[in-house]
């Protein structure tokens, strides 16, 4: 990859780069396969850090500058489960005036070192959180499937409310990095708001096919505090705001392949534009920086993941059937 064939007469609009990747720590969520005495050690010390940077940087960040301060964080005394236990509180500053403090008993359930937390782990960490009657769920990971955040987001509807947090992957580069108060180690995030829908055949299309259409709306943010959801649309933004969102129109379930890329706010087109040195007509470069993809078939597996990419640098996943397109 850092050495590419040299091709004259085409401009290389890519720099140099390489593929990298680590393998996943097996991880005991079925209950299939015991894991050896130096897996749940390993499992157990990831745990305690995970703690530990809890405590130092006990402040989990929402949108528009909100925070939830946790305190009294420890392991609970008995759980199958749940990684820990803390009290919850907006933060003072974000308070209204003469608002007094309240503090809710929260349960924490902690992902995986490497890898993506499965939909089975956060069933049974709700479960028991939801028997010892904590207010909340706050699950803290680096990744989640699309299925378990689902769950997540639908938790509040039949129980106990939950909450992913995304902890930023610094905390793996141990002491390498300080952690302190001020750092946005976990942030809640945002789902992505898409809406599926049938189009017209395309002019370079193929006849009696039909073809879907994605348009990204923006992120819906629950805010564990209000117990409420804010879309972007309430916010007067729009899936305009946001920095990149990828399109997969064939997505298996297991691999997310990009098929159309959309960077809608960025000024890097205009450096593009110079580089290429070619004219292009103007709705070739709102496309990219738009909000609603290409019209396509469906695939194999009839459904549609959209990733985007926020404001700090989380990456979001949303799946839909394409049976749900209008």
């Amino acid at each position: 990859m850092d050495r590419p064939e040299a091709v004259n007469g085409s401009l290389r609009v890519a720099g140099p780069f390489v593929f990298e990747a680590t393998i996943p720590t097996a991880s005991n969520f079925d209950g299939e396969t015991p894991l050896t005495d130096e897996l749940q050690d390993s499992s157990q010390d990831f745990t305690e850090r995970m703690i530990e940077v809890l405590r130092a940087s006990p402040v989990l960040h929402l949108d528009g500058g909100r925070t939830v301060q946790l305190s009294g964080i420890r392991r609970p005394a008995k759980t199958l489960w749940l990684s820990a236990e803390a009290l919850a509180a907006p933060h003072p500053s974000t308070l209204p005036e003469g608002e007094g403090e309240k503090q809710d008993a929260v349960a924490i359930l902690f992902g995986p070192e490497q890898g993506a937390i499965a939909e089975v782990a956060i069933l049974e960490a709700w479960q028991e959180a939801s028997a010892k009657q904590f207010n909340h769920l706050y699950v803290i990971g680096f990744a989640i499937e699309p299925k378990a955040r689902q769950f997540v987001e639908d938790a509040g509807k039949i129980g106990l409310p939950a909450t992913y947090v995304q902890a930023t992957p610094d905390i793996l580069m141990g002491d390498l990095l300080k952690n302190m108060r001020s750092s946005q180690i976990f942030s809640v995030c945002g789902h992505p708001d898409v809406r599926v829908d049938t189009v017209p055949v395309p002019d370079d299309g193929i006849k009696g096919q039909t073809y879907f259409e994605v348009q990204l709306r923006g992120l819906d943010v629950f805010d564990p505090v209000t117990m409420e959801v804010t879309s972007y649309e309430n916010l007067g933004r729009s899936g305009l705001d946001v920095p990149a969102w990828f399109l997969d129109t064939d997505y298996n379930g297991l691999v997310f392949r990009v098929c159309q890329a959309f960077f809608p706010r960025t000024s890097a087109w205009d450096n593009l534009k110079r580089s290429l040195k070619a004219d292009f007509d103007d709705s070739v470069w709102a496309h990219l920086a738009g909000d609603t993809s290409t019209p396509f078939m469906a695939g194999e597996h009839k459904q549609i993941a959209v990733k985007v990419i926020d404001d700090r640098g989380n990456e979001l996943m949303v799946v839909r059937k394409l049976e749900e397109g209008r």
